[in-house]
């Protein structure tokens, strides 16, 4: 075939593709409201984790920087923030090389705690743990026994043994460096228990999350693993529930080799369980479906989402309310993409009709959904590298939402862990489970949002990791908040 005949040809399929790419509307809208909330930090950004550290019932906003200090937004309603990291302990306008910091109630006493996760490249400093009192941070890192001095990439709370106290994960970086495991004593210090639990991955690890991929109440964890210019296979260490842990990566096929940065954990086809899409530094994105079991299977190509650029921050959430989770994600090559599920297994770009979203020519880190004006729609925060991040307000403006907190009493506070399930008579609607990090470098809200396709009555079922459940029915456009055994 002559070079002119296979460039018709290539023409001819795209245009035909075009014909096929469903019309969303397109009511969907995002206003970059960066310099009027005050959250355009302009340092070498890393990462980004929203929590409501201050209890006012309104998301706040954390950024960490790799060189610069880090900064603490406070939400003050509607959409404007102040920048408070001087004013709430020492320590928290950190001046290191941070990266993947996250927030999570280590002592139960309702105040997000910080742990703010470090690494340099000619001097690796302590990562740093400083406890929430009212609103007040202090710095308690030497007594709780977390000051790891790795290069840390990223770090991630869960309670892996179901005690009731969140347990803490580090993802490490560089040659020999191993991750770490730390168990949640319950009484402010944890214990290194990485070679007990068998998840001390010695690969070069720029990312952790966990789930429960295979239903059995307990979390599972799966680490993101990348070195130029090969890559590295990422791990899924499946939780036996008895303090250890079992290196599942080949048999449940999310054994990826390519340089990856970032990964999410989302149902992305309203089957009830954790899907999994990894975004590649080097090599195609990836797209796992799970059976239920913990067993995946590649659709990277037939979804829509095998991408072959400088992926990373990638980031799920239904931004138009339709029902499906929809995807957010950094690519530091060309542009940053948002891909609507259609919900019958495609996802399609659609970021050249919301070209403010795409971040040309900028190297994005991580990114995040958040309602931060609380008018039930999700918002967007992308961190961008030596320029200033953005903030997009979404317009849905719709009543097709349910908003859930949720609070343990025998889980941990925070109840991560928790699994959240809507349904419209027998018919499954959407499916959550409530974490910390994701992405690269980033922690969505433990705020849980679903978009509904349709206004109306709908019913909910809570699952709290210490087995006791909530279920209840609700209308469509509000925000429940269920406390665990109430």
């Amino acid at each position: 075939m002559t070079h002119w005949a296979k460039s018709t040809y290539c023409l001819a399929i795209s245009l035909t593709l075009l014909l096929f790419i469903p019309n969303f509307g397109f009511s969907l809208n995002f206003t970059d409201i960066t310099e009027t909330s005050g959250v355009g930090d302009r340092g070498h950004g890393k990462g980004v984790a929203f929590a409501d550290f201050d209890g006012d019932g309104d998301l706040d906003l954390y950024v960490s920087n790799k060189g610069g200090e880090n900064n603490l937004y406070r939400n003050d309603g509607g959409g404007t923030f102040v920048n408070v990291s001087d004013l709430v302990g020492k320590g928290v306008a950190d001046p290191g090389m941070s990266m993947g910091s996250v927030f999570g109630d280590i002592d139960n006493d309702g105040d997000r705690d910080l742990y703010i996760v470090k690494g340099g490249r000619n001097e690796i400093e302590a990562n740093r743990l400083l406890l929430n009192e009212g609103g007040k941070f202090v710095d308690v890192t030497k007594r709780a026994g977390v000051g790891s001095k790795d290069f840390t990439y990223a770090a991630a709370f869960a309670d892996v043994d179901n005690d009731g106290y969140l347990d803490l994960y580090l993802a490490n970086y560089g040659i020999g460096a191993g991750n770490t495991l730390y168990r949640n004593n319950g009484d402010g210090t944890f214990t290194d228990i990485t070679d007990s639990a068998g998840v001390g991955d010695r690969s070069w690890s720029w990312g952790a999350m966990f789930g429960d991929v295979d239903g059995d109440g307990f979390q599972d964890l799966y680490v993101v693993n990348g070195r130029y210019p090969a890559g590295e296979p990422n791990h899924l260490y499946l939780n036996n529930g008895d303090g250890t842990f079992q290196d599942f990566s080949k048999e449940s096929g999310t054994n990826d080799g390519n340089w990856g940065l970032g990964a999410a954990l989302a149902d992305v086809d309203n089957d009830g369980d954790l899907d999994l899409f990894v975004s590649n530094y080097i090599g195609p994105n990836k797209l796992f479906l799970n059976n239920g079991k913990g067993v995946f299977d590649d659709v990277s190509e037939e979804s829509g989402l095998a991408d072959d650029g400088w992926g990373k921050g990638p980031s799920f959430g239904d931004v138009d309310h339709d029902g499906d989770l929809d995807l957010y994600e950094g690519d530091g090559k060309l542009a940053n993409k948002l891909y609507l599920n259609d919900g019958k297994g495609s996802f399609y770009d659609v970021a050249d009709k919301l070209p403010q979203l795409k971040n040309e020519t900028v190297r994005t880190k991580g990114t995040a959904f958040a309602d931060i004006d609380d008018d039930g729609d999700l918002d967007l925060y992308v961190v961008n590298w030596g320029t200033s991040n953005r903030l997009y307000r979404n317009e849905q403006n719709d009543s097709k939402f349910l908003k859930v907190r949720l609070t343990g009493t025998v889980s941990n506070a925070d109840a991560i862990g928790a699994k959240v399930t809507i349904l419209k008579g027998k018919r499954l609607i959407g499916y959550q489970e409530v974490k910390t990090q994701t992405g690269f470098c980033s922690q969505q809200p433990t705020e849980l949002h679903f978009g509904l396709p349709s206004t109306g009555d709908y019913r909910i079922e809570v699952l709290f990791p210490s087995g006791l459940t909530f279920t209840g029915s609700f209308s469509s456009g509000q925000t429940l908040s269920i406390v665990e055994g109430g």
